[in-house]
């Protein structure tokens, strides 16, 4: 086991209105996000991990490792972790450990890093950071936002310990990338059965862990590709009031590999000691739970009050985002 020693999180300021997006492409219905989370052009999944890493180092020493995750780092044969650190200023004593795969690669994260710091004398960083973008309409149903979520963990001394952790997965391709193809491609209708799948099998496999079924935590904090995702949640046992302080794809959009991460940061914020907290990363068919136990009171970052933003034209965002998908930026 291992604790939280502090956290950090960043979204950028900008907010591209997806109704009007939606309109544009004469997509019927009603958004499924109110707006999207959108990187500024000096902004990318580096820059976005580097606000919330300095964020979670604080004045603290170095950390013996770094782990970075991430679908979309803004270039390619490099280790985003690598680079971070010399961002970051700590490349000369903490090791850089590169992770992908899929948005819930964040808990394996925490994972790597328990087994790290439990081995050595410092502190492990965890930075999730990401932004995805699509093609033309497909913008609408992927919602494709940035953001990133930063942790530092350590083998004591925190304000919240790591619990154990279960996983359920089957082969499924809801949201893939092909080869080398410049945008992923999805089934959302097939994502949708997946993670409740997935998270009905992890949710079982940590309750006979913890004897703590999924209603029994104060706070649930989930990755969050589309706002059905979570609704399917209330099928396992998860009430709405569990999700009430974690939710945000519905108002900034999918942030990929950051999700789960920033979904914790909210819960962390408002949770007190003796709460326990139910994290919940997915991708590919994979579904991760991990429990967490509040000790004492969390140094709330106030993440719920950076979900608002500075609305943008929908020509500022073609301008912003265009080419990212293909090629590195």
């Amino acid at each position: 086991m291992a604790d939280l020693l502090r956290y950090g999180a960043y979204l950028p300021k900008y907010r591209t209105p997806l109704g009007e997006l939606q309109s544009f492409y004469g997509r019927p219905g009603r958004p499924r996000a109110k707006t999207l989370s959108t990187p500024a052009l000096d902004e990318d999944t580096l820059t976005m991990a580097y606000e919330a890493a300095v964020e979670a180092l604080g004045d603290g020493p170095a950390p013996q490792a770094l782990i970075s995750v991430c679908m979309s780092p803004p270039f390619g044969l490099r280790k985003l972790s690598a680079t971070l650190a010399r961002a970051l200023g700590v490349d000369g004593d903490t090791t850089p450990y590169d992770l992908a795969g899929h948005p819930g690669s964040m808990l394996d994260a925490f994972a790597l890093a328990a087994s790290l710091s439990a081995s050595g004398d410092r502190p492990v960083l965890v930075v999730a950071s990401d932004h995805q973008v699509s093609y033309e309409d497909r913008v609408c149903d992927t919602l494709s936002a940035g953001g990133a979520a930063a942790y530092l963990i350590g083998a004591s001394g925190g304000f919240a310990r790591l619990g154990p952790a279960a996983r359920a997965a089957r082969e499924v391709y809801d949201v893939w990338v092909l080869g080398h193809e410049p945008e992923p491609r999805y089934r959302l209708e097939v994502l949708f059965d997946a993670y409740q799948s997935a998270a009905q099998g992890a949710f079982t496999a940590l309750e006979r862990l913890t004897e703590r079924p999924a209603s029994g935590y104060a706070a649930v904090a989930a990755s969050q590709p589309h706002p059905q995702t979570l609704r399917g949640l209330g099928r396992l046992g998860v009430a709405p009031e569990q999700l009430a302080s974690t939710s945000f794809v519905g108002e900034i959009g999918n942030l990929g590999a950051a999700s789960v991460g920033v979904a914790l940061a909210m819960a962390l914020d408002t949770a007190q000691a003796g709460q326990h907290v139910l994290a919940f990363g997915y991708g590919a068919g994979e579904g991760i739970a991990q429990a967490l136990e509040v000790t004492s009171a969390p140094p709330a970052i106030g993440v719920a009050d950076r979900v608002g933003g500075e609305s943008i034209a929908l020509g500022t965002y073609y301008r912003w985002t265009r080419g990212r998908q293909a090629e590195p930026h």
